[in-house]
């Protein structure tokens, strides 16, 4: 029967990279805590990003995410150097791998972060303005419903929320493309509100509970 190991995995090894040579309860240990890493920051940021989300801008979130994710990148040459991986491991292999760490790394900080930030922290209210309105494409049934809004006081910068189709409905505002750029979201006038319950976040971002209709309009 024809071997099929791969021809970069160590010889004396099985499939599943453990070696015969040593006790396979430390082996075991080491693969559940790899296993632990990879998988746990996406499974507690699943459940951190709906209830404490950041209200702050794309350009921002993205420029977090890719130093996050460049630092993990980095970090794996340190934490798991090349000498430890398997010889002869195609180079896209492991840089495929290395980057696969960095944004385990990435949704790791990402869940703790939204954590610290939003958990236990002092609710307020504040009814903003919205400039257009618009929802996802596909299915009827399952469309997003957002508004661009301004939800900084003093500021012209638009972010989209999302609130519920009942809420969308009642909003008089113009109907924009998906990706309309900032500039133009910028430009146009107020012509409605929305009143978002909000946290006050401790590392300096507030987070969104809830978007709705202000007294008098609900």
């Amino acid at each position: 029967m024809a071997d099929n190991v791969p021809y970069w995995w160590p010889k004396g090894s099985n499939k599943w990279g453990f070696n015969p040579h040593k006790a396979l309860k430390p082996q075991l240990i080491a693969s559940a805590a790899q296993m632990a890493f990879i998988f746990g920051g996406f499974l507690l940021a699943l459940y951190a990003i709906p209830r404490w989300p950041a209200l702050a801008e794309d350009r921002v979130l993205v420029i977090i995410a890719t130093a996050c994710m460049t630092f993990g990148f980095a970090a794996s040459f340190v934490v798991i150097p090349g000498h430890t991986l398997p010889p002869r491991l195609p180079l896209i292999m492991t840089i495929l791998y290395r980057l696969g760490l960095g944004l385990s790394f990435t949704a790791w900080v990402t869940a703790i972060a939204l954590i610290a930030n939003g958990y236990g922290t002092p609710i307020f209210i504040r009814d903003v303005p919205i400039v257009a309105k618009h929802h996802s494409l596909g299915d009827p049934s399952r469309w997003e419903y957002m508004v661009s809004a301004r939800p900084w006081p003093g500021s012209q910068r638009v972010v989209d929320i999302e609130v519920t189709g009942s809420v969308y409905d009642r909003l008089e505002a113009p109907v924009t493309a998906i990706h309309a750029s900032q500039a133009e979201l910028e430009a146009m006038r107020d012509v409605a509100q929305v009143r978002l319950v909000l946290g006050r976040g401790r590392l300096g971002f507030d987070w969104l509970k809830s978007a709705g209709l202000p007294d008098g309009q609900q």
